[in-house]
């Protein structure tokens, strides 16, 4: 669709019409921001970067193995 024929469909609707088409294209804006904000704050997903995972779920890795190490 090009510019023009955007134009000619939109010149045949009503003031209220278009803040419709305005207000729902501003929400589908908002609901894409707020998904690709919410896939940035997934955790990791290989499962070799295990101490990034670990960092995001607050966990000290580092005292953890050494408490396996003394118990095996």
């Amino acid at each position: 669709m090009t510019e023009k024929d955007l134009i000619s469909q939109l010149s045949h609707l009503s003031i209220e019409q278009l803040d419709a088409v305005h207000n729902k294209l501003l929400q589908l804006i908002k609901d894409q921001k707020a998904e690709r904000e919410r896939l940035t704050k997934l955790p990791p997903r290989t499962s070799n970067d295990l101490e990034a995972l670990a960092e995001m779920q607050d966990l000290d890795l580092r005292s953890l193995l050494k408490d396996a190490k003394r118990y095996s």
